[in-house]
């Protein structure tokens, strides 16, 4: 582990918040065609956002010994789109959303019609803005499930897959 991811491991636990992680490593092609191994670690949780709801939710965090790495937050399985017919507007409700809700998030949709709360930044050794970011986007995302509720053509129910 490398002095970012072991120090987001350390401020969880003082924040309290139940991670699982996993260390994941991906081949990567450089530019020369080299390939070499990228490692990650990837903190996954559930945040509770009404008595019939949870959200799975997670942070990637590019596991090397730098000075700064890449890292990437999401909310997954927030909705689906269940009328494709209907996804010009439901794009165009989420773009507004987007432009005045979400704060650094992004609501996005999957190949697979999933709605994904996602948030991607750089971070130093001091993780605290980067946790800061993960926690308030549970807010954000509590505020905006009574907005989704209103778009036609998503199903915000829980799922068992």
């Amino acid at each position: 582990m490398s002095t970012i991811t072991e120090n987001f491991s350390h401020l969880a636990q003082e924040k309290k918040i139940q991670f699982k992680s996993k260390d994941i490593e991906t081949p990567v092609r450089k530019k020369d065609g080299e390939e070499v191994k990228q490692k990650q670690v990837v903190y996954q949780t559930a945040l509770r956002v009404n008595k019939e709801k949870a959200v799975a939710c997670g942070v990637i965090i590019h596991d090397a010994d730098a000075e700064r790495v890449n890292y990437q937050i999401t909310y997954n399985k927030i909705g689906y789109v269940t009328d494709r017919n209907k996804l010009p507007e439901i794009v165009t409700k989420l773009n507004e959303l987007n432009a005045m809700r979400t704060g650094y998030y992004r609501l996005v949709i999957s190949g697979d019609g999933e709605i994904i709360m996602r948030h991607l930044g750089i971070t130093g050794h001091d993780v605290k803005a980067m946790m800061d970011v993960f926690v308030f986007g549970g807010r954000i995302l509590n505020a905006l499930i009574p907005e989704l509720e209103k778009i036609e053509g998503l199903d915000l129910t829980q799922r068992k897959n």
